[in-house]
C-alpha cells in the first residue's frame, strides 16, 4: 500500500487486456475510466467486485483474440491474392460474401432477440442505429 496526499491507494495488480484496475481507500477503478460506486470493506472485496462487475464483462463484450489473429491473417492474404492472382481473389471473396451476409443477419437476428437495441446493434456493426435497423429490419 501506498500513500499518495492522503490517499491510500493499493498497488495490487488487477489486469486484463484492455484493462488495468487499482483499487484507492477500498474502492476499485480501471484506467479505462470505470470506477465503482461505492468502497469496500478489504481489498479481496474490492478486486472480486471490479472483476465481476467491471473487467470480465468488458472483456466478454470484446471477440475473442484468437479469432481476431485469424480474422487479420484472412485479410493479409486475400490482399496478397488481391496483388498476385486478382480473378482467383474475387470469387474467394464471393465466397466469404455468400456465409458473410447471412452469418451478419444471424447475429443481428440473435442479439435484437436477447434484448439488444438498434444502438447497440450500429455500435458493434460500426454503424448508426438508423443504417442498422435499415439493413437489418424484419420486413414483416
Amino acid at each position: 500500500m501506498v500513500c499518495r496526499q492522503g490517499i491510500l491507494t493499493d498497488v495490487y495488480d488487477m489486469d486484463l487486456p484492455g484493462h488495468r484496475g487499482g483499487i484507492t481507500d477500498l474502492r476499485p477503478h480501471c484506467d479505462c475510466g470505470w470506477a465503482a460506486d461505492r468502497h469496500f470493506r478489504d481489498r479481496e472485496e474490492a478486486t472480486a467486485h471490479w472483476f465481476r462487475a467491471h473487467a470480465l464483462p468488458a472483456v466478454e463484450a470484446e471477440p475473442p483474440g484468437w479469432l481476431l489473429v485469424k480474422s487479420d491473417v484472412l485479410r493479409e492474404q486475400v490482399e496478397e491474392l488481391i496483388k498476385s492472382r486478382p480473378e482467383v481473389a474475387l470469387k474467394l471473396l464471393h465466397e466469404i460474401e455468400a456465409w458473410h451476409r447471412p452469418l451478419t443477419q444471424r447475429a443481428v437476428a440473435a442479439a435484437r432477440t436477447s434484448g439488444a437495441s438498434w444502438t447497440e446493434v450500429g455500435q458493434a456493426l460500426g454503424v448508426t442505429r438508423q443504417a442498422a435497423h435499415e439493413r437489418f429490419r424484419d420486413p414483416s
